[in-house]
């Protein structure tokens, strides 16, 4: 289980399977923010890309609650795909959503 804060950056998409279960699915990043002593302020790092699926009452929450360029905080199960491309290995990472919420601190 893990936590990431980031901002939401797709369109929802919503979809109702064959087997009634109701599925939305976003894309969010999430860019570190460290500290420069150097400097003497703050500088981004790293941004994490991935996408995040919902089910069920949690996916039809988010159709209703989210948009694109919401600030959320999304908890839940991560999954890392492999594959390759153009003959480079590489990975995908996607998070199944068991609790999503805006980011307040945010706003």
């Amino acid at each position: 289980m893990i936590t990431v804060v980031g901002t939401v950056v797709s369109d929802i998409t919503y979809k109702h399977g064959e087997d009634g279960k109701t599925n939305a699915f976003f894309r969010i990043n999430s860019t570190e923010r460290r500290y420069n002593t150097a400097l003497g302020d703050w500088e981004d790092g790293e941004t994490l890309w991935m996408g995040v699926s919902c089910w069920r009452k949690l996916a039809d929450s988010v159709k209703t609650t989210l948009s694109k360029g919401d600030p959320v905080i999304v908890q839940g199960k991560l999954r890392i795909r492999h594959y390759e491309k153009d003959d480079v290995k590489r990975q995908a990472f996607s998070l199944d959503a068991l609790h999503v919420g805006l980011d307040l601190s945010r706003v």
